[in-house]
């Protein structure tokens, strides 16, 4: 847990951001909701910061704010399911949650793309992060990154190397809160 907090702060701080919340929700009621766990770094990440917008391409909706955004979560969550169903079923890709060894959203980009934990072990901790672009004939891009790994990746990027695999090279790094 030290490593992912560590993590999270930078990510605090290439964002600028300093602020804080109150989260109105427990763990136990939005992973019953969702019926899965989450890992331990997204707690970490989701206790640290509001749902928003980091760097003007990553929206973060934060399920632990209130029922509100846990709803909205929800939402975000059953419609990349969708996307990951279709997919899966036109071209073989990987299977949507709940299927066993399924595609698990966890966040999302402006575009309309999914970022998603791909669940290779039992262990949350050990789940790696996909992205679905909204143009699904891209298909996943494929990482060995946690959450938090990646977000620092695109809060980091001067370039193509991230995640999305947009050039962010000339966007400025920022959380706006919702």
């Amino acid at each position: 847990m030290a490593g992912s907090r560590k993590v999270v702060e930078q990510i605090a701080t290439l964002a600028d951001w300093s602020g804080s919340y109150s989260p109105k929700l427990d763990w136990d009621t939005v992973e019953r909701r969702l019926g899965t766990p989450f890992p331990g770094d997204f707690k970490e990440f989701a206790s640290r910061f509001p749902s928003g917008l980091f760097r003007g391409v990553i929206r973060f909706l934060n399920p632990i704010q209130d029922r509100d955004f846990l709803d909205r979560f929800k939402l975000e969550f059953d419609n990349s399911l969708t996307l990951a169903r279709f997919l899966w079923e036109e071209e073989g890709a990987f299977p949507p949650f709940p299927e066993p060894g399924g595609v698990i959203p966890c966040g999302g980009d402006v575009a309309g793309g999914a970022l998603m934990w791909l669940p290779r072990s039992p262990d949350p901790d050990e789940w790696h992060v996909v992205h679905l672009d909204r143009d699904l004939a891209s298909g996943y891009t494929i990482t060995e990154h946690t959450i938090t790994t990646a977000l620092l990746e695109v809060m980091s990027s001067k370039d193509k190397r991230n995640i999305l695999g947009w050039d962010l090279a000339g966007e400025e790094r920022f959380f706006e809160p919702f």
